[in-house]
C-alpha cells in the first residue's frame, strides 16, 4: 500500500511503503523513553548513593547517548519502534547510512553530549561527595552550571518544533527527518 494524503495521491508511486503516523512515533518514543529514563535514574540514584563515580557517569551517559543512533542504524529501529514495527530508512526507503543516522540525531546528541560535559564537574569537583538524593544533586549541578538551565530550554524548543513538523507535513516527516533526507515506515515485514 502506498501513503496517500488527503487527495488520495500516492507520494511514492515507485515504493510500497506507508509512513509511520505521529501516534506511533510518539508512543515508540515514550516506550524508549521509560526505557532509557529508568536506567538512568536507577544508575544516577546508585551513584549518587553510594559509589560517587565520574567514571561510571561517563559509561552509563555515553551508552544511554547511543542508545538511538547505534539501535536505528544498526537494526533500523529502537526497542519502542521494534515495538511498533515502525523504522527509520534513508533517502531512498534503503537502510539508514550512518551519515544519515547521525544527522538525523544531531539535534538531540549534540544536546546531550553537553549536558554530560557539563555534569562533570560535579563529580570531578568533588561536590558529589555531599550530594545524597535527586533534589541535592539537580540544585547543585544546576548552581555549578547554569548553562543547563539554557541547554534544556534549547533541547524543549527544539522539540516543540520537531512535533509541529511532524503533525503539520504531509509525509510524516519531523524536522529531524528533512534535515537528514530519512522516513519513518510501518515496517514492510512484520505488517
Amino acid at each position: 500500500m502506498n501513503y496517500q494524503n488527503e487527495h488520495q495521491e500516492s507520494l511514492f508511486p515507485e515504493t510500497e511503503y506507508r509512513m509511520a503516523s505521529f501516534g506511533q512515533r510518539l508512543a515508540a518514543s515514550m516506550i524508549d523513553g521509560m526505557l532509557v529514563a529508568g536506567v538512568m535514574l536507577c544508575l544516577t540514584y546508585l551513584n549518587i548513593k553510594f559509589w560517587k563515580s565520574g567514571i561510571l557517569f561517563i559509561m552509563y551517559s555515553l551508552v544511554t547517548i547511543a542508545y538511538k543512533p547505534w539501535m536505528e542504524y544498526r537494526w533500523g529501529a529502537t526497542l519502542g519502534k521494534m515495538a511498533l514495527a515502525i523504522r527509520v530508512v534513508g533517502s531512498g526507503f534503503q537502510r539508514v547510512t550512518l551519515k544519515e543516522e547521525l544527522r538525523r540525531v544531531s539535534f538531540y546528541l549534540v544536546p546531550n553530549i553537553l549536558s554530560v560535559v557539563l555534569t562533570l564537574s560535579t563529580y570531578f569537583g568533588g561536590a558529589i561527595m555531599g550530594i545524597n538524593s535527586f533534589d541535592e544533586y539537580n540544585r547543585q549541578i544546576v548552581a555549578i552550571n547554569p548553562a543547563l538551565q539554557w541547554l534544556n530550554v534549547i533541547v524543549v524548543f527544539i522539540a516543540i518544533a520537531d512535533c509541529f513538523t511532524l503533525l503539520f507535513n504531509d509525509q510524516n516527516h519531523s524536522l529531524h527527518d528533512l534535515y537528514a533526507g530519512t522516513s519513518v515506515i510501518i515496517d514492510p515485514v512484520k505488517n
